[in-house]
């Protein structure tokens, strides 16, 4: 999934700037951003790596939550039982006091790792030097950060409120592809957005989120 997200990403980005010629004629900064951009497949080669590397972290994180604050499959028993029985209400009750718990545990533990991990993670692969990978968790670290507090709570709400137990995996793959585009997509800006001897700023890296 995040290769396939790097891969997405990047196709986006080649039929948009060859979707409007017009503008890049216009600008010779664009022409310039146009002449360079091409499909990296050394990223798509460092998504994957990525993503191999760190599925097993990501894995066992989400294990430890299923065993910690298990919500079972809420849709489910709830069409079980009846709608005015004192158990339903209790365990409608145990299931959402749950998941909220797992919400915050996940949201304000791994969350912040995840995002570290990732931009360090590419950086080194990138090459990267200490100073660079200090500049680049600067200007990206809480961009991605907040870009995750606005997808995965209400999307994990969703998959462990609404989802059958059967379908939660494949929900959840949906969804961290799109995330994984969305990785993708900014860690390519990055190099194609600006010209770098015309950098005035250091936020010009990512420009406006």
């Amino acid at each position: 999934m995040v290769a396939t997200g790097n891969v997405i990403a990047q196709s986006f980005m080649l039929w948009s700037e060859r979707a409007a010629p017009a503008a890049a004629d216009s600008s010779p900064a664009v022409g310039r951003r146009e002449s360079a951009l091409s499909y990296d497949p050394l990223q798509t080669l460092r998504f994957f790596a990525y993503g191999v590397a760190f599925t097993p972290i990501s894995y066992r994180w989400h294990a430890f939550l299923n065993a910690r604050f298990p919500t079972g499959d809420i849709v489910a028993g709830s069409l079980k039982q009846s709608a005015t029985t004192p158990s339903k209400v209790s365990s409608l009750s145990r299931s959402t006091s749950a998941v909220l718990k797992r919400l915050a545990v996940d949201q304000t533990v791994f969350a912040p790792f995840a995002t570290f991990s990732f931009i360090g993670g590419m950086g080194a692969m990138e090459g990267l030097g200490p100073s660079e990978l200090v500049e680049r968790f600067r200007i990206q670290y809480l961009p991605l950060l907040i870009a995750g507090y606005a997808l995965w709570p209400a999307a994990q709400v969703v998959n462990f409120s609404i989802v059958p137990l059967a379908y939660r995996i494949p929900f959840t793959s949906v969804v961290g592809l799109m995330w994984h585009t969305y990785l993708s997509w900014t860690s390519a800006r990055m190099k194609t957005n600006i010209i770098p001897s015309e950098m005035g700023q250091a936020e010009a890296l990512l420009g406006p989120l």
